[in-house]
């Protein structure tokens, strides 16, 4: 029955970088069973969109569920009434609190002190004023320490006034909707916000299967749905029990339609994947190649609750030449301790026409700094099945003089692919030209794959693993160690593309292969089943979400109908990949989920 939410700055008129939601309702399911009325009784009733309630007490109250507590927040309702239309804030389990409200058939607006809904409950400021009746307000009762502060809005009259007071005994409590002495009060949304931005970090991974509600690419775009899949970890210094998160949308472009899941258990350091998934949409009238916040508000036993921003990319690819649009893209330090030389420069381009690239170094021809540990970091996108990165790159880099193997480097340059900070290295069609020697004191490791030396503009590709498809984002790092410098790495017209998800006509619109594994997620024993074969080679390949492959079974009965039945037995608990490869049709890229 829950939704969980931001509501927009524009609607709150509080700047959103200072807000992290604890709760919100607009009651659109009609259901309020599992609120709890508190104060003296009430009549309260709920139909979709509306909260309804009448009372010839002083004041009742409506208690959101889940136990939900603060001291410093902002309460936002919407709401209409004859004599009294309120809220209730810092109600502790004796119900004395704050009360704070406005009365249209009184022309007056108060904040109080409430015990038990008495009539003997202390006035703490009082604003008299011809407030009009039988039109929607806005209140927002905010709560900062002693300062109290409700501000009421009339939307459709454009009046306002603002009413402060100093609360005698701050304290932690619950918060709610409250009425007194009135025959017919209406709400329809109650907002409820507390300071500081939201933590993003429990979130350690991310996957989007559009296969059933989208085109089939991994890619979510506009027109299309897709499932989202989140693994959450546990940051905390205690296990969190039965965990369960609300994924609410924070702009109307995005819709979700399926916005419960449940995480299990999570030990301390442990992390948990959804064992459902969210559904989420995106209108045709979305534009694409744009990111759009999200939040996720996460529930445990105890009272815990933690709330997780993030964005959700739409679109498919990315095309940079750095001429324009490049202010989604950043640069900056990868660890502590190390410099950055990203920017954009104009003193080397590859694009026709054009005039900037970026370039790791100094500006102008000079060059880069010694001990650089530095990314140039994509905006995030939707990387399609079969999504293949190019770009051109002009580099001049430290090698060693004299070096008889010719691969040999100092400093370099390499490409990682990343989701929730999280990066793994990308290598290029056949490797990296250059490798870091063992005595380099910049970032990589001996070994690691490089560009380096000293080259003009080329162009690079590489294919981004399939188990990869969906959010995520690439960058551009390098390193230097603390001794000698060239003139450093530009680079230029970065494009990603991939499957589009248009079928081959070879076969007809009934071709595509239709796979099924059961149980999911499965603790033993996994079954495969696939059907809708056209003649021609069967595989899968099992990968993890680095894109490694870990196995690859094989099917045991031939037909258009064929069954694997597999252990899983070799690999850790943990999300994997599925891919059914079937000659001369589109692959099958399933989500599987092992358990402990």
């Amino acid at each position: 029955m829950i939704n969980i939410v931001i509501v927009l700055a524009a609607l709150l008129q509080i700047s959103p970088a200072n807000l992290s939601v604890i709760f919100y309702d607009d009651f659109s399911d009609g259901n309020i069973s599992d609120w709890d009325q508190r104060c003296l009784p009430g009549n309260w009733s709920a139909s979709p969109g509306l909260v309804h309630g009448n009372t010839s007490y002083v004041c009742s109250s409506l208690i959101p569920p889940g136990d939900i507590q603060c001291e410093d927040c902002s309460i936002t309702i919407r709401g209409m009434a004859v004599h009294v239309l309120g809220m209730v804030s810092r109600l502790d389990s004796d119900d004395t609190g704050i009360y704070a409200y406005v009365s249209p058939d009184h022309d007056v607006a108060r904040i109080r002190g409430i015990s038990n809904g008495g009539p003997s409950s202390p006035i703490y400021n009082s604003l008299y004023a011809p407030f009009p009746s039988n039109v929607w307000y806005e209140l927002t009762l905010t709560c900062e320490g002693s300062s109290l502060q409700l501000q009421i809005e009339v939307p459709s009259t454009g009046e306002s006034w603002t009413l402060d007071a100093i609360d005698p005994s701050p304290q932690t409590g619950q918060f709610g909707l409250a009425m007194g002495d009135e025959p017919s009060a209406l709400w329809d949304w109650i907002s409820v916000t507390g300071t500081g931005p939201a933590d993003s970090t429990m979130i350690s991974w991310m996957y989007t299967d559009d296969t059933e509600l989208g085109n089939g690419n991994m890619a979510f775009e506009s027109g299309e749905g897709t499932d989202l899949y989140i693994q959450l970890s546990n940051l905390e210094t205690t296990p969190l029990a039965d965990v369960f998160a609300i994924l609410q949308s924070l702009t109307p472009e995005i819709i979700v339609s399926d916005n419960y899941d449940d995480f299990g258990n999570i030990p301390v350091g442990g992390s948990s994947w959804g064992t459902g998934g969210y559904c989420i949409e995106a209108p045709a009238s979305t534009p694409e190649d744009q990111t759009y916040p999200m939040q996720l508000t996460i529930f445990a036993d105890g009272g815990y609750l933690n709330i997780v921003e993030f964005s959700i990319p739409v679109g498919c690819g990315i095309e940079c030449d750095v001429e324009s649009g490049i202010e989604q893209w950043s640069w900056n330090a990868v660890e502590s301790g190390w410099l950055d030389n990203w920017h954009v420069s104009s003193t080397r381009n590859h694009t026709s026409g054009g005039i900037q690239s970026f370039k790791c170094g100094d500006t102008g021809s000079g060059d880069y700094d010694n001990h650089l540990f530095s990314a140039l970091t994509s905006p995030l996108l939707n990387i399609p099945i079969g999504g293949e990165v190019s770009f051109w790159i002009w580099i001049d880099a430290q090698i060693p003089l004299n070096d008889a193997t010719g691969i040999s480097a100092i400093d370099g340059g390499l490409l990682q692919y990343g989701r929730c900070g999280t990066w793994i290295d990308l290598e290029p069609a056949g490797g990296y030209p250059y490798q870091i020697i063992p005595s380099s004191t910049g970032p990589f490791a001996e070994g690691t794959g490089v560009f380096s030396g000293l080259s003009g503009w080329s162009q690079w590709a590489l294919i981004i693993p399939d188990s990869l498809a969906g959010p995520g984002q690439i960058r551009f790092v390098f390193g230097s160690d603390d001794t000698g410098t060239r003139e450093g790495l530009y680079v230029d017209d970065i494009h990603i593309q991939g499957f589009v998800g248009i079928e081959n006509p070879e076969y007809g619109e009934n071709s595509t292969p239709v796979l099924s594994a059961y149980p999911n997620p499965f603790a033993e024993n996994l079954t495969f089943v696939i059907s809708g074969i056209p003649a021609g080679e069967v595989t899968i390949e099992i990968f993890d979400l680095a894109g490694r492959l870990v196995e690859s079974p094989r099917l045991s009965t031939p037909g258009e109908v064929r069954t694997l039945i597999w252990n899983g037995q070799n690999i850790p608990a943990g999300m994997y990949i599925a891919r059914v490869c079937v000659q001369g049709s589109e692959d099958i890229i399933q989500r599987i989920v092992k358990l402990d």
